[in-house]
């Protein structure tokens, strides 16, 4: 009798873990999806910048094809702009490296950081800044702008009146 017991103790434990596993299964899912959720919100919300200012999405288009042609003022701009969403990028790729955010999602991010790693501006800009960043991302980028020729010329052509819009804030 004793053993019918023991048996049933030990299933029981059995079925106590396995429901364990899955709650704790469960949970990682949840914490995963918001922390994706987090970091794309995140990164969308720095892209209204240049969605809602005409003039930011001039200076984009010049820094992304020359970041050393802009003035201090429009380097300033590009760069805040830059460090900004590639600390965004930098914590993604950690969070990606671990298990911690969607992998479809960080795919996207991934082909995102490809494109614009291309941009002639942007490596101007990031042999300036890399040590803003650290070693792995470091690492990481250096490997997309190897894998990936650099686009020459301009990355955008000039949108019509994005001269006259640059000049026209200025104005007095």
């Amino acid at each position: 009798m004793l053993k019918i017991g023991e048996l049933v103790a030990a299933a029981a434990v059995v079925v106590s873990v396995v429901f364990v596993g899955i709650q704790i299964s469960q949970s990682r899912d949840a914490q995963v999806q918001a922390t994706t959720q987090g970091a794309v919100s995140d990164y969308v919300g720095s892209l209204e910048l240049l969605a809602d200012n005409r003039e930011f999405a001039c200076l984009y288009t010049r820094g992304v094809a020359d970041f050393e042609g802009l003035d201090a003022a429009g380097r300033l701009r590009f760069s805040a702009f830059y460090m900004s969403t590639y600390l965004q990028l930098q914590e993604m790729h950690r969070l990606a490296d671990r298990g911690a955010i969607d992998a479809d999602t960080w795919a996207g991010f991934h082909g995102l950081l490809q494109e614009t790693t291309r941009y002639p501006g942007v490596r101007q800009w990031f042999a300036i800044r890399r040590t803003w960043f650290s070693a792995r991302f470091q690492a990481y980028v250096d490997e997309l702008m190897q894998q990936t020729p650099s686009l020459e010329g301009t990355a955008y052509e000039d949108a019509p009146g994005c001269q006259t819009a640059a000049v026209a804030v200025g104005a007095p």
